[in-house]
């Protein structure tokens, strides 16, 4: 019910009504329509209404008429109608003029109309209205439900909103990707193109858009209505909402369905180690399971994130970087199969190799594939830590390397930053990890650092990542200096300090590997504290 509606409303007809001032603002909604006679009017209204009077609250002077209209407009006032002939023979020229101003409608009833039939006109509208858009709401409600039990997808659900809207339908992941569009009558070139410029806030034709909730507090993304071939009606708003409902519980409902195959994955990789079945029935299984060809080879792999990796926020922002390894993998071609650890989360993979020696060729493949799924989805490019097994040529084989290769993630994720982790080599990360409750590892890492841990405590902290960045260079300053970003001249006099500190000659080899391997074992057995060293 907007301003210029009710005007064409017999009750208001009936008064003559005359537009004085806001004739651009006559498409304003009404939320309700209410009669008053008091000058604080303001305070007993909500915005929103059409607001009907004689002008006995109008008070006489101009500042006074102008404060009226101020708290009036900025109160969201649909519009005011004021009956002329009895307090008022004419709207005074300053609450016109202010009214102008503001652009709020202004109404002249030149003829006496009862309140009480505009009120009950209006609001008899608006709750009729209000019923239909429900019943129509609840119709199509009852059609998109119908659509879900007899097994249709999101995508028939968007094509049943777009024909109830006569308007394309577009549904965007929460970064702004389209996942599907449903394009009525439009062209598929036409529809992008309207959505890009909505996005970029150029000149673009009326959307209603809704989000698509997936839980309490992650947004999956929005359906975006775009009045291309019609106008948007009210009904189309309560479209749009039945239809979000229905698709974020469809997406449940297949998010759903493919968590529990990904932890049927995971139980199956996760107890090949102490399978008692025969290499045919695990190999049978693992097909049934999605693992298709049959190579030469098996790679165990596994994943985690980097404890305390940059803006891990939720399980759902691993559940994303996982998946995007997996697509990224699967897009090469390669025989995968992928699943979760029982437990932690852990991602477990194993592929299949056309030669054992194209072991290093996947490796680095599956590092560039977690690399770019932690940047985009982690906000961190190093978040997410791989090691890879043995190549094995059974399941039974496949599954003791990958028992390996999970046992090895603790220590590769405290230990040095590498691309990817080789299970299949002497580590000695891994050699300190077991050894991390041991006293003497400690007291050993304690004897070695502890008086540059105390003038790191009292400085500046610079010193033990000096040394750090030393060791992990292999004592090499030039490199040394350019990973810490400062001048050679800068570093020169931090190793005269952490030599005279620590009361030792840097350039001895002995010493320098002494130091990395305290450093080392600091990091295994006081891991939150000190995650890279």
């Amino acid at each position: 019910m907007t301003v210029r509606r009710a005007l064409e409303l017999p009750a208001m007809r009936r008064g003559v009504p005359e537009v004085l001032a806001g004739r651009d603002s006559l498409d304003r909604e009404i939320r309700w329509a209410h009669a008053a006679e008091v000058a604080n009017i303001a305070s007993l209204l909500q915005g929103g209404e059409l607001l009907l009077t004689t002008g006995m609250g109008i008070r006489p002077g101009a500042a006074e008429q102008r404060r009226f209209v101020a708290e009036l407009d900025q109160l969201g006032l649909a519009a005011l109608a004021v009956e002329l002939g009895g307090k008022m023979k004419a709207v005074p020229a300053p609450l016109v003029r202010a009214a102008e101003q503001r652009g709020l409608p202004l109404i002249a009833f030149h003829r006496e109309v009862r309140f009480v039939e505009i009120t009950e006109a209006i609001h008899r509208e608006i709750v009729d209205r209000g019923s239909e858009l429900l019943r129509r709401g609840e119709a199509l409600h009852r059609r998109f439900t119908g659509l879900l039990l007899r097994g249709a997808e999101v995508p028939d659900v968007l094509a049943e909103l777009a024909r109830f809207v006569a308007n394309p339908v577009v549904l965007e992941r929460a970064g702004g990707a389209v996942a599907y569009h449903a394009g009525h009558e439009t062209d598929d070139a036409t529809v992008l193109a309207a959505l890009t410029s909505l996005a970029r806030g150029l000149e673009a034709p009326p959307a209603i858009a809704a989000a698509v909730p997936m839980g309490e507090d992650e947004i999956w993304g929005r359906v975006v209505v775009l009045a291309i071939e019609s106008p948007p009606e009210p009904t189309d708003r309560v479209a749009v909402e039945r239809a979000v409902g229905l698709i974020a519980l469809a997406l449940m409902r297949d998010r759903e369905e493919e968590g529990l195959a990904w932890r049927e994955r995971g139980d199956f990789l996760g107890g090949l180690a102490e399978s008692r079945e025969g290499e045919a029935l695990l190999g049978a299984r693992a097909r049934e399971l999605g693992f298709a060809g049959d190579p030469a080879a098996l790679l165990p792999l596994a994943a985690t994130p980097r404890p305390g990796a940059h803006r891990l926020a939720s399980d759902a922002a691993w559940a994303a970087a996982r998946h995007a390894v997996q697509r990224e993998l699967e897009e090469r071609r390669l025989p995968l199969l992928a699943g979760l650890r029982p437990g932690d989360q852990s991602l477990l993979l194993i592929a299949g190799l056309a030669d054992r020696g194209d072991r290093g060729r996947l490796a680095g493949l599956a590092a560039d594939a977690a690399e770019a799924a932690a940047a985009r989805h982690l906000g961190d490019r190093e978040a997410i830590v791989l090691c890879v097994g043995p190549a094995a040529e059974t399941w039974s084989e496949a599954g003791a390397g990958l028992r390996d290769t999970l046992e090895s993630l603790p220590a590769a994720a405290h230990g040095d930053r590498r691309r990817w982790h080789d299970v299949a080599a002497a580590d000695t990360d891994r050699l300190l990890w077991s050894l991390r409750e041991d006293p003497e590892l400690r007291r050993f890492a304690a004897l070695r650092l502890g008086p540059l841990l105390e003038r790191d405590a009292r400085g500046r902290g610079e010193l033990l990542p000096t040394l750090a960045a030393l060791c992990e260079h292999g004592g090499r300053k030039a490199e040394t200096a350019r990973a810490l970003g400062i001048e050679r001249q800068s570093l020169y006099n931090r190793l005269a300090r952490i030599e005279q500190v620590l009361g030792v000659d840097l350039a001895d080899g002995e010493t320098l590997l002494s130091l990395h391997l305290a450093l080392k074992a600091r990091r295994h057995t006081e891991p939150e504290r000190s995650p890279r060293g």
